[in-house]
């Protein structure tokens, strides 16, 4: 069968993970200065025009980036019209629910919940504000601290399920079994750490692996990292920045000299027996404006924090749903769904700016003009992306998992043998998330591809991907059961790479943008704010809040954070705790 094929040939053809070679293949020199700055004083320093609200408002791209913006800036300009582009049917990008009926094994009819994109989220201020005006906390399922869902976490190296620590300290039997397994390989390199050689001056980014390998050991990049990585996301610890995705990390070595060295330095500078922690200003200043403005029920913030993750009874796309009837509710946002945007520039006609936009099907467009614009659309030169392919599958035996849990990633170490399918890892829904399924039985999810696709001409078809799920769990779980309900999803493009180099091409696309638009056109999504769900909602809701008192006529263009440059700041913990801060509040 066809599938034989793509195991034998076609994966073997997929590039094996880098090697470290060169110091110029993960590291990133400066060869200019950085233009964080120059816009800096303007933003610092720009009015707040006490005017006029814009009459016409776009939002460009309806995921749950985009149906955010459209629901906060609805609110926050009752008076405006807003219109939502959307390229497809229905607005929420990937957030995909599908509820499928099944049998158990005594035969009860009933039905599970298939997750084709996110399935669960931590807990978030914005998040949990907006769940809250939405009227969901009655439906909302909590994996509590203590559940098997939160305790158990594995990786399967080299050929078996290690389950990850849960709590410090660690017992000497569960470190030393993690051992003989080599997993813990080069841990020692962690003990080392505060007296390696800092890093050369000139060097302004490096990837994730080559970090760890210079801090660390590259073991350490190879056998547990990368598996975190492959579970966040789909991405290579050799290409993805660590000054993007482990900025604390990245700083605490440029200001202290090193990572370990540098967070005890950070402790030592408590007051009071307070803990600290070392944020990014910006990020202070963002909790400090939500500790204001968002009004979250206490007894539904202290289920949050007394959980390691939430989702929906009826899956995260109840989310899409309710957040799509509330913007129909307010009554000044048109949803424009099979709108395509095709292109869009920066208007300036009789001292007035603007926004134009042109949308529509090929051959039946129409161009409009907005005072303002959100942006949640790719920017083709500032990431890739990587395509990642899910598949849903229910057992009605309830007993077929080893052990109960989360779930497993894969390290990019595991040998070829053990995952020609390329798997990323494998989550135990029916363990990991409660409340959702109206029968009992074993429900999982397998997730292959991201970058080990990259370059890829075609991708496993729906049957191969099945097959190729079935081998796989039959391989690392001794599950031979036949599904009696699967669902395979490949979702193309579907997360960015923060690839070496980002910031600073974010840097200059800010600068590019604030230029060209006159702060007339913000952005907003995955590409600019973080890859998750919390980080598109809080993202849309600070754009929103940026915009109010005539802040819509500044020069901003939504990236603020780099034009504050690396600016970290070491502050009592509690600052950023947003539940101490609202009680003291």
């Amino acid at each position: 069968m066809r599938f034989q094929n793509v195991s034998q040939k076609t994966l073997k053809t997929v590039a094996v993970r880098p090697v470290l070679s060169s110091q110029s293949l993960f590291t990133c020199h400066r060869t200019r200065p950085l233009l964080a700055s120059r816009h800096a004083p303007r933003l610092a320093s720009q009015r707040r025009h006490h005017s006029t609200d814009p009459e016409r408002i776009a939002v460009l791209g309806g995921g749950i980036a985009g149906l955010s913006s459209a629901y906060y800036v609805g609110k926050q300009f009752p008076n405006s019209k807003i219109t939502l582009f959307e390229a497809g049917n229905d607005p929420g990008g990937w957030i995909r629910t599908r509820r499928i009926d099944v049998k158990d094994a005594d035969g009860k009819e009933g039905n599970v919940l298939f997750e084709q994109g996110p399935r669960a989220l931590r807990p978030a201020p914005a998040t949990a504000g907006l769940i809250q005006q939405l009227g969901l906390i009655n439906d909302v399922t909590y994996t509590k601290r203590t559940d098997p869902g939160a305790m158990n976490r594995f990786i399967y190296y080299p050929d078996r399920l290690n389950c990850l620590p849960s709590t410090l300290p660690i017992s000497f039997p569960h470190l030393y079994s993690l051992w003989r397994t080599g997993m813990m390989a080069g841990l020692m390199g962690v003990l080392k750490e505060p007296w390696e050689k800092t890093r050369a001056a000139g060097l302004v980014d490096e990837t994730v692996g080559s970090f760890f390998a210079r801090r660390m050991d590259k073991r350490l990049a190879d056998n547990l990292i990368s598996a975190v990585f492959h579970g966040i996301y789909a991405g290579d610890v050799w290409q993805l920045s660590v000054r993007t995705l482990l900025p604390s990390l990245w700083h605490l070595e440029n200001i202290y000299g090193s990572v370990i060295g540098g967070f005890i330095k950070v402790q030592n500078e408590a007051v009071e027996d307070q803990r600290t922690t070392f944020v990014h200003e910006w990020d202070r200043n963002l909790m400090s404006k939500m500790q204001k403005e968002i009004d979250v029920d206490d007894g539904f913030w202290t289920s949050l924090t007394q959980s390691t993750q939430f989702s929906l009874r009826n899956g995260l796309q109840q989310l899409v749903r309710a957040l799509g009837d509330a913007v129909d509710k307010l009554g000044n946002v048109e949803v424009k769904t099979m709108s395509p945007i095709q292109s869009f520039k920066p208007l300036s006609e009789d001292g007035k700016l603007g926004v134009e936009v042109v949308s529509g099907q090929q051959g039946s467009t129409s161009t409009e003009s907005f005072d303002l614009a959100i942006s949640t659309l790719r920017e083709k030169d500032l990431t890739p992306y990587v395509t990642v392919m899910t598949i849903n599958l229910y057992y009605p035996n309830p007993n077929l998992l080893p052990v109960e849990g989360f779930g497993y990633l894969i390290p990019q170490s595991v040998p070829f043998e053990q995952n020609p399918e390329r798997g990323l890892g494998v989550i135990f829904d029916s363990s990991a998330i409660k409340g959702q399924d109206t029968v009992s039985g074993t429900k999982l999810t397998v997730m292959m591809g991201g970058h080990w696709w990259d370059g890829w001409q075609s991708y496993p078809t729906e049957e191969e991907g099945l097959e190729m799920a079935k081998s796989m769990l039959a391989r690392h779980l001794n599950i031979t059961d036949e599904p009696t309900a699967h669902f395979v999803n490949l979702a193309k493009d579907c997360i960015p790479q923060y690839t070496l180099g980002y910031q600073d091409r974010l840097t200059k696309f800010a600068d590019k943008m604030s230029d060209e638009y006159k702060g007339r056109l913000r952005f907003v999504g995955s590409q600019f704010n973080g890859v998750g769900v919390n980080d598109c909602i809080a993202s849309a809701w600070n754009v929103a809040q940026q915009l109010q008192d005539g802040g819509w006529k500044g020069w901003s263009c939504g990236l603020d954070k780099v034009a504050h440059g690396d600016r970290w700041v070491v502050v009592p913990k509690n600052q950023m705790d947003f539940a101490m801060n609202k009680a003291r509040g």
